[in-house]
């Protein structure tokens, strides 16, 4: 009898040491590996700034979209204009022609050209014509401050401009348009130029203020030049 007790003693340790461990010992562990997964995985998501950092290059994609149109721009910028033609080569004073008749042949309104009158660009007339006829010339034209020089013709003759192209450049044409005996009042102008072109043209009564006259030789039959200020005549010949 005192040998068999030790034997199931070592035999009911034996049995306990083989048996595997309860169910209620193992959530201990079980529990922390489970849950302990879940919101490590949520947690280690977030963390990372990756949704953060991505949002930047929008940004820079959004602002580098304005940056296209600034360098189109350049492209889009209209041309600057031609620059402006320049003023004609003119004398570049006014004179004025006053007759009892003027004959134009060969004519041709060119039409509204720049002119340099006392170092301002102003707008004139331009005429072309092969031969001009001038009765009763009178021109005159300011040489300075108060002193006009004026150039008449012999009373009742006719002056001529021939031959070849005359130009003619001219602030006002005013008098009478004549057509076959009948005399139409005119005042052109660069404002008011002449409605139609036509190859002569006939006017009397006429005041011409001109700015200059290329081409041809003028012939004016008696002629008598003064230089007149505005108290009395400087000289005359």
């Amino acid at each position: 009898m005192m040998r068999t007790q030790p034997l199931t003693a070592v035999a009911m340790v034996a049995v306990l040491a083989l048996q595997p461990p309860s169910s209620t010992e193992p959530p201990p562990s079980s529990g922390p590996s489970s849950s302990s997964p879940a919101p490590t995985s949520t947690t280690s998501e977030p963390p990372p700034v990756s949704s953060t950092s991505a949002t930047p290059p929008p940004v820079s994609s959004s602002s580098s979209v304005p940056a296209e149109p600034t360098g189109t721009q350049p492209t889009s910028t209209p041309a600057p204009p031609p620059p402006a033609p320049a003023p004609v080569a003119v004398g570049g004073r006014e004179w004025t022609l006053t007759a009892s008749r003027l004959e134009l042949g060969g004519l041709d309104f060119v039409g509204v050209v720049d002119a340099l009158v006392k170092g301002q660009v102003v707008k004139v007339l331009k005429f072309t014509a092969n031969d001009m006829k001038i009765k009763d010339l009178v021109q005159s034209g300011e040489i300075s401050p108060g002193v006009r020089l004026i150039t008449a013709a012999r009373p009742g003759s006719t002056s001529t401009v021939s031959p070849g192209r005359i130009e003619l450049f001219t602030v006002q044409l005013k008098g009478n348009l004549d057509i076959l005996g009948i005399k139409i009042p005119v005042d052109y102008t660069a404002a008011h130029p002449p409605p139609l072109n036509v190859p002569f043209a006939t006017f009397t009564e006429v005041t011409v203020r001109n700015t200059d006259l290329i081409g041809g030789t003028l012939k004016i039959p008696g002629a008598r030049i003064s230089v007149v200020s505005d108290q009395a005549p400087v000289a005359r010949r």
